[in-house]
């Protein structure tokens, strides 16, 4: 039997492992409603470093499938950035499908990523702008999404983008792909997000599957850190996009990390502390 969207979501809940009180890093300081073109809202939570000046800004998407909700882990990730930082973190509550299919969710994300650019010291003080994208599965998707509008409308791109075991290749059938020990995303369920966010979009479009994308259309694409688990199907076809963007002549750095699983560095699993780690140390090198 086919899921609808609503249990999905509610099995997402039950699989979730609880954030308890005291591993919160910093205090959320306020949450704002970001207006859409489209004339909806999206909640923009905002996590700013204590007691020092903010040293840059860091927009994240969240993990989702495109269709799970954003939770505690993704609100405890974005904290602790911060704080290892002192960065400015913005973590975006972006549209859903199915109620919001492709191109919506990558839509809002291209709004907060160009209203930053141009509202960047109502967020950070600091001198030089500092702006990074992290996305994490289908929020990776949408960071190389807005970084390829960027560079087609020939915008400024951003300063360092951060792809966290992200879903890259909507084309494939999941049937076909490689499924390690462990893998956490069962070729239905995959199947169901496709369904759900591609809805009547052809096969072939790298906004929706960044792999397809050539490296003549990734010139100029900003300095990119790609991280990867052993055991997860998404890890060739972020690897393969890596070495899209080393054919482009981008700066990329790629970490595949042992008895690891899809979700590991947001969901504390496998080895979630050196991927934090070289993520913080990737941000405080700029």
């Amino acid at each position: 039997m086919t899921k609808t969207a609503a249990e999905e979501r509610q099995a997402q809940r039950d699989r979730e492992q609880p954030i308890t009180t005291d591993q919160w890093a910093v205090e959320q300081t306020r949450t704002e409603k970001f207006v859409l073109t489209s004339g909806d809202t999206a909640n923009l939570y905002i996590h700013t470093p204590n007691f020092v000046p903010s040293q840059g800004i860091v927009i994240d998407f969240h993990g989702s499938g495109f269709v799970h909700l954003h939770n505690d882990h993704d609100t405890y990730f974005c904290r602790r950035l911060s704080a290892a930082t002192q960065y400015t973190v913005l973590d975006f509550d972006y549209p859903l499908a199915p109620e919001h299919p492709f191109p919506a969710a990558l839509d809002a994300c291209d709004e907060l990523v160009k209203y930053v650019q141009t509202h960047y010291t109502d967020y950070s003080e600091a001198p030089a702008q500092r702006l990074i994208l992290c996305g994490h599965s289908a929020g990776g998707n949408l960071v190389i999404g807005t970084q390829m509008r960027a560079l087609a409308r020939h915008q400024p791109v951003v300063t360092l983008a951060i792809l966290d075991y992200p879903a890259l290749d909507l084309d494939t059938d999941p049937d076909d792909k490689y499924y390690p020990t462990g893998a956490v995303i069962p070729s239905e369920q995959a199947k169901l997000f496709n369904r759900f966010y591609r809805k009547n979009i052809p096969l072939g479009n790298p906004y929706v599957s960044p792999v397809l994308a050539k490296p003549a259309d990734l010139v100029g694409f900003p300095p990119t850190l790609i991280h990867t688990a052993d055991h997860d199907t998404l890890a060739d076809e972020a690897e393969q996009f890596g070495r899209h963007l080393v054919a482009a002549h981008t700066p990329v750095t790629m970490h595949r990390y042992l008895n690891s699983l899809h979700g590991f560095t947001v969901s504390l699993t496998g080895d979630y502390q050196a991927s934090f780690l070289a993520m913080v140390q990737a941000i405080q090198a700029l």
